[in-house]
């Protein structure tokens, strides 16, 4: 093995970087590449590359090569002996067809010591921390070529993309100031060099190496069939095979752009002289679906599963393993794509190979019955996805045991889709076997500790825990902010959910504050357009109409509603929804033209998108009935009320709060039309469902009572009257109003008043009965 001055000295005698071949073909074979590389080509020669440069032709002299120009100025070759020509530049044309340069492709013109140089140069400059160099020279065509010429077209390429992985990695050490492992190599950019490196192969693949061209069939070919074939490889799909590897090097650093092309580079290579349905084509097919799949072009990542299927199931022995993973991959595209049907079907196709070749308790089964349960919770089957989730959780604590972060994430599935079908107690029994397991491997301040408790705090929210709730979340967001910062989503996240519970516990100040938090975090990592933005500006809204400060959620909510028309369009569910509680806020600060005006706007979108038997149709119906009411328009209104009823009793039931108010609404009108007895009707309905749900004690309750003993009055039913003004007046004073309270006063006054009418109609022996009954 040569030592490493013996590589860079034998390796500096096939190098030219200034001669007269660089000069007289710099015109089109050096690939226009970064600033870094043009700056590093326009400086003046050293001493050392001077050198280079001679012994670059003494290389090739020594293999019996000699270059010179034609008449035509294209670099022609004269050799000492004809049979050991080995390779033709070209400067201006491409491959014109004439085979005698490639006559002995197939063999190694350079001595062992020279090839050894070839193949070892840019690492062993690296090695000496000349990175700057290395980035130079695998930036070179002719260093490319000399490579293709010593190993071949796949081994070349698979060199080249080793020194560009090392580059990379020893650019990042200079960067960090690790300079004994980086050399100079904080002076490049390693992904451009790679682009440049990447320009200089396919260039040189198309342009002068391994061309495709057409083979002629002759007159005793029984296949009249145009065939193709790529000169310069030494096996059919070499070319192919080594532009494949070029492709995930480039899309892992962000270039998808060159990487595709580079994967269709090498399907054209590998159809083209291996055909259609050979192996190696699914397995680039496949790689292509998966960048498709990587950057949301879901159908042109189906057709390229579809194609590799096809392929890879046509073999005689075909690999299970590839078509597990081609289904599997399939089956994830046709669920994000609501290709539910499909996407079933692979993932079961892929669980009998998985079951039949591996067992019923492979690990693999388990995780593709964990994705057939994704699935099926997509589709809302819940019952399938919670028994793919248990076999999948069986196997997986069978076979990595009970406390592995595998079977908690299992226990999360399940929870989650215990809490989509309604069950919150299960829902909170496998989270909190999750969060036993995470606590138990990670200890109890580890970051998916924090997401368990999030999920949890949303369970508990969700059944009115709400002191739970806040626990849950408050510690979720201490440990959130103390691995990720403050200024991270699962922050703002989590602060976003705890301004909710709070909102819904009446600290709309905690609130409040926690929804500012949240938008400065969303405005900082998202920007000012996003839809989460938009959605904690109409939280701000909500918690600014509740405190009373309806200028601020009017500007909360035209901030939202501005981005949410932009984002989605004017007749999106969102947009209806910032205009209805914009309707609301109007309406309570008496703009009841306003307020119709938005309340019309998402009854339109609503009904649109929604149909006529919606729950949100019925509120905003319900709502345009109290405007309607308000400016006297009682017949309308009681249109609107109607509608509403009749949804929230077939969606919600008779008995549901929200059918309550609706039925308190009708009575007012009746009794603004003077029909006191569909009133009476209405408000004993209303009261009947408000106790039901609320409780004997809550306002809403009492404000029924109050406008009942109104219409009882104003039909001389005194008695009755009377009776629903201490109802009303005792749940004031439970609700913990003082006797000074303008509620307390008004009930206290019209008691007195149905007292004095129940004496004067007494003493005149009118409403006997009534006084009785009562």
């Amino acid at each position: 093995v040569l030592n490493q001055s013996s590589v860079l000295q034998q390796a500096s005698e096939m190098m030219d970087l200034e001669s007269k071949w660089n000069t007289t073909m710099r015109d089109d074979d050096d690939i226009s590449v970064v600033s870094s590389i043009s700056q590093m080509t326009e400086t003046q020669p050293t001493k050392s590359e001077d050198k280079l440069a001679s012994s670059w032709n003494k290389a090739f002299n020594d293999s019996n090569y000699v270059t010179e120009l034609g008449p035509d100025g294209s670099a022609i070759e004269n050799s000492k002996n004809d049979d050991s020509s080995v390779v033709s530049f070209r400067r201006r044309n491409r491959y014109s067809g004439d085979e005698g340069w490639t006559k002995k492709m197939d063999e190694n013109p350079f001595n062992d010591e020279t090839s050894y140089a070839i193949k070892m140069y840019p690492a062993h400059l690296m090695r000496t921390g000349r990175v700057l160099e290395a980035a130079r020279i695998l930036t070179m065509s002719r260093f490319f070529l000399a490579r293709l010429v010593t190993v071949g077209t796949y081994d070349a390429v698979r060199k080249h993309r080793a020194d560009l992985e090392e580059l990379d990695r020893r650019s990042k050490f200079a960067t960090e100031g690790m300079y004994d492992l980086g050399g100079d190599g904080d002076s490049i950019n390693p992904v451009d060099i790679m682009v440049a490196a990447y320009n200089v192969i396919t260039c040189t693949f198309e342009e002068r190496f391994a061309p495709i061209v057409d083979i002629v069939p002759s007159n005793s070919d029984t296949d009249k069939q145009k065939k193709k074939k790529v000169i310069g490889e030494r096996e059919p799909g070499e070319a192919g095979r080594a532009l494949h590897l070029l492709a995930p090097m480039l899309l892992a650093r962000g270039r998808s752009d060159e990487g595709m092309a580079c994967f269709k580079m090498a399907l054209d290579y590998k159809i083209a002289t291996l055909g259609n349905d050979h192996i190696s084509i699914a397995r680039t097919r496949r790689h292509m679906g998966h960048q498709h799949q990587a950057l949301g072009q879901y159908d042109d990542a189906i057709k390229c599963y579809e194609e590799a299927l096809r392929v890879e199931r046509l073999q005689d022995e075909y690999d299970y393993k590839k078509v597990v993973l081609t289904l599997n991959s399939l089956g994830m595209v046709y669920g994000m794509t609501n290709g539910y049907g499909k996407s079933i079907d692979c993932y079961w196709q892929s669980l009998a190979i998985e079951k039949a070749k591996l067992g019923e308790d492979h690990i693999q089964v388990a995780e593709t019955l964990n994705s057939l349960g994704i699935v099926y919770g997509m589709m809302k089957n819940y019952s399938k996805a919670v028994e793919c989730y248990v076999e999948s959780l069986n196997i997986k604590v069978k076979r990595l045991g009970p406390i592995h972060p595998v079977v908690a994430d299992i226990h999360l599935n399940l929870g989650q889709v215990h809490n989509k079908r309604g069950d919150r107690e299960s829902a909170l029994s496998s989270y909190h076997e999750a969060l036993r397991i995470l606590k138990a491997r990670h200890g109890d301040d580890h970051i998916e500790v924090a997401r368990v408790l999030h999920y949890i705090g949303v369970v508990l929210s969700e059944m009115g825990d709400l002191v739970d709730a806040v626990r849950c979340y408050e510690e979720c967001l201490r440990i959130r902010r103390a691995a990720l910062g403050d200024f991270h989503k699962d922050v703002a996240r989590t602060q976003h959910n705890l301004g909710l519970v709070y909102y819904e516990s009446g600290h709309y100040e905690r609130s409040l504050q926690c929804f500012q938090e949240t938008y400065e975090i969303g405005k900082k990592k998202l920007g000012k357009k996003n839809e989460k933005v938009a959605d904690t500006l109409h939280s701000m809204g909500l918690v600014h109409q509740k405190l009373g400060q309806f200028q601020e959620s009017l500007d909360s909510y035209n901030s939202a509603l501005k981005i949410r028309r932009s984002l989605f369009g004017e007749n999106h569910l969102e947009v209806a929804s910032t205009l209805h509680n914009m309707g609301d806020v109007h309406y309570m600060t008496g703009s009841l033209e306003e307020a119709m005006e938005c309340y019309r706007e998402a009854y339109k979108i609503r009904h649109t998108q929604l149909g006529t038997k919606h729950v949100d149709v019925a509120a905003t119906r319900n709502n345009m009935g109290v405007v309607y009411m308000k400016r006297g328009e009682n017949e309308k209104a009681m249109e609107c009320f109607t509608m509403a009823l009749k949804i929230r009793e077939r969606k919600l039931g008779k008995d549901h709060e929200k059918c309550s108010d609706t039925l308190h609404n009708m009575g007012l009108v009746y009794k603004n039309l003077k029909k006191y007895g569909e009133a009476i009707d209405a408000y004993e309905g209303a009261l009947a469902a408000r106790k039901l749900r609320l409780g004997d004690n809550d306002m809403k309750v009492a404000d029924t009572l109050y406008n009942m003993a109104i219409v009882y009055a104003n039909t001389g039913r005194y008695g009755s009257a009377l009776q629903r003004y201490k109802e009303a007046l005792r749940v004031y004073r439970e609700a913990g109003m003082s006797d000074d309270h303008p509620s307390v006063v008004n009930t206290l006054q019209w008691i007195k008043w149905a007292q004095r009418k129940l004496v004067k109609t007494t003493k005149k022996g009118e409403h006997l009965q009534d006084v009785f009954l009562d």
